[in-house]
């Protein structure tokens, strides 16, 4: 059975008090693995790690057929752009770029030198040649970084928090570079960060990292929408998490709050997976909660009379908080807003379809 393109088995990492345990993923050559988790759980030393930067007690980690697990980092050829872009000051922007190219004897070569002008000018860095890291902003050192790191088309690129530093305007463009990077060349990507924003626009698959341990991993639609766990819906912000239990009402299993104010139900027989046990949490994300302005009909199913606490209006979107039977986010398009034509102190009625019901394990 063939390898996948990029590979890590069981990779256990001790440093001092802190521990990577445990860690497996795979990897095909077209992915965009976008890394998630609260600061200080051990996604940068993961990268270092892979990079070959750190020792390690126990895995493996293959490149295609290729064990790399003992090799060094220089032999490994993987890219690597860090946060704080690690630029040398005693060399021009030039220089640093083809810091890599140079080890590697490449740095003369026509089609290199092509390629970093292109590079450069696609980040909009190429009138920076010539000026050294200490008269660069955060931004623009960032950016030479990535830049470094892409040159030498690597067969895996690592990049910790790549876009951290950069303003909306030019991290929104950045993001669509990236992925065009990632298509055009066909580079596989591990990309650590904090913005959910990016693990949903650029990501092909998502791990989510706790205290040195992966909690979840699968598309990031699917995690960010199915969570396994408290902690991964808590950490991803999911939004309407109720606790309650799986009651039996006429021989189907419904779901009822703790207050007992609310009934959600029949729980389909899909979510009623092993590991679902009593007592649960449902989970409806704010975009999925139907908002009406009519009275409610008692005849209706899961559906609860509420009224507007209140209205947070966005660029794109309006958020409603609303209150009855609980606490609940409503998200809505601008354009649904407006035809709702409800504001706070309004009733209104909320109702889920089941197909739009997540339980976790409480």
């Amino acid at each position: 059975m063939k390898k996948p393109f990029f590979q890590v088995t069981g990779l256990n990492v001790q440093a001092g008090g802190f521990k990577l345990k445990d860690i497996s993923f795979s990897l095909n050559k077209d992915d965009y693995l976008i890394v998630l988790g609260p600061t200080g759980c051990g996604k940068t030393m993961l990268l270092e790690t892979m990079a070959g930067l750190r020792k390690f007690n126990t895995g493996q980690i293959f490149l295609g057929e290729r064990d790399i697990t003992l090799l060094p980092p220089e032999a490994r050829g993987l890219g690597f752009a860090y946060q704080d872009s690690l630029l040398y000051p005693f060399l021009n922007v030039k220089d640093n770029i083809l810091f890599g190219a140079r080890a590697r004897k490449m740095h003369k070569e026509t089609n290199i030198l092509k390629r970093m002008i292109r590079l450069t000018e696609a980040m909009g860095i190429s009138h920076l040649l010539q000026r050294f890291p200490k008269s660069l902003s955060g931004g623009e050192k960032q950016r030479v970084s990535l830049v470094r790191a892409i040159l030498i088309s690597p067969p895996v690129l690592l990049l910790d928090e790549p876009l951290s530093a950069l303003d909306p305007q030019t991290r929104d463009s950045m993001r669509t570079l990236l992925q065009e990077i990632h298509h055009s060349e066909g580079l596989c990507m591990i990309h650590v960060t904090h913005d959910f924003n990016e693990a949903l626009q650029m990501g092909t698959k998502l791990i989510v990292m706790n205290q040195g341990e992966i909690l979840q991993q699968g598309k990031p639609y699917d995690v960010f929408h199915q969570p396994d766990s408290l902690f991964v819906a808590n950490f991803l912000q999911c939004e309407n998490i109720i606790q309650g239990k799986i009651n039996m009402v006429g021989g189907l299993p419904w779901f009822k709050d703790m207050e007992k104010e609310l009934l959600i139900g029949p729980i389909p027989d899909k979510l009623l997976t092993d590991h679902i046990q009593n007592e649960v949490c449902l989970l409806l994300q704010s975009g999925q909660l139907k908002v009406t302005a009519d009275a409610l009909s008692i005849d209706k199913p899961n559906a609860w009379s509420a009224y507007v606490d209140k209205e947070m209006i966005n660029r794109t979107h309006v958020d409603l908080i609303c209150k009855g039977s609980g606490t609940w986010h409503v998200a809505l398009s601008r354009n649904e807003w407006q035809k709702l034509s409800v504001r706070v102190g309004s009733r209104v009625t909320l109702s889920v379809e089941m197909d739009h019901v997540h339980l976790i394990q409480n």
